[in-house]
């Protein structure tokens, strides 16, 4: 019976922890039978090319030498999603923005880039996303996906101390986010709120922004969420240590 779902977010392609990365996609393929659906919920790309706070800076110059623009972004992207369908076909896919995915809108609003027009491509039409199966959905503020009947999948907008009990006030609806690179749950009766964690590599330099206090909190995590037969949901977050995470007895990753 297929009924688990798999929830990513904050990824920062291409500053992902690829370690983690090889973990889960070993994960679905073992899953792979009851997987029903990935949810990848929004700054799975960093999109550091179109990054207001790094305006006038040069391109991130990689140890090789190669400078990161959004050409590069794109193609370490193609990867992660080639290998994704390549153990998770014929599996429902979702896609929605987070605030780094929207740095395409924002910076396709500015009136000089509209002279880009269709050169400048977004995530979804660079990685071919909807031709991949998923279904993408682009307001990171506003939506969501529904997993089973009753959790909201999408990718937060709160920061700060317990962020999964301040969602869980503001919508006062079960839901499962990213956003603060934090993991915590919250319950209120039979509502809960789930703060999954990040996928990025906290060594990368795309997150030297922040000090190491601020990194200190974060922590690469990820969630599988099993629906039963009356659409409710049954959550585990899995964190991830040493780049390596257990599920069912089972070690990935490292």
């Amino acid at each position: 019976m297929r009924n688990i779902n798999f929830v990513g977010g904050c990824w920062h392609i291409p500053f992902h922890n690829k370690k983690m990365m090889k973990g889960i996609l070993k994960l679905l393929t073992d899953i792979k039978p009851q997987l029903q659906g990935i949810y990848l919920i929004g700054d799975i790309l960093d999109m550091n090319s179109l990054s207001f706070h790094d305006k006038g800076q040069s391109p991130i110059e990689l140890p090789s030498g190669e400078r990161i623009d959004l050409s590069y972004e794109y193609n370490e992207a193609r990867k992660v999603f080639d290998n994704i369908d390549s153990v998770a076909k014929r599996v429902k896919k979702y896609f929605v923005y987070g605030n780094h995915e929207d740095r395409y809108n924002r910076t396709l609003n500015l009136a000089d880039n509209k002279k880009y027009g269709k050169e400048l491509r977004s995530p979804e039409e660079a990685l071919k996303l909807r031709e991949r199966g998923y279904e993408v959905k682009t307001r990171w503020k506003e939506d969501y996906f529904l997993i089973g009947d009753h959790l909201q999948a999408f990718h937060g907008e709160v920061l700060g101390v317990n962020p999964a009990k301040r969602q869980l006030d503001k919508l006062r609806q079960s839901c499962i986010f990213a956003h603060s690179h934090r993991v915590g749950t919250h319950f209120q009766g039979s509502k809960a709120s789930f703060n999954i964690g990040w996928g990025g590599d906290i060594s990368a330099p795309a997150f030297n922004y922040v000090g190491r206090l601020t990194k200190m909190d974060w922590i690469n995590g990820f969630a599988l969420v099993t629906t039963d037969d009356n659409g409710f949901f049954h959550t585990q977050v899995i964190t991830v240590y040493d780049n390596k995470f257990y599920y069912n007895g089972k070690k990935y990753g490292g």
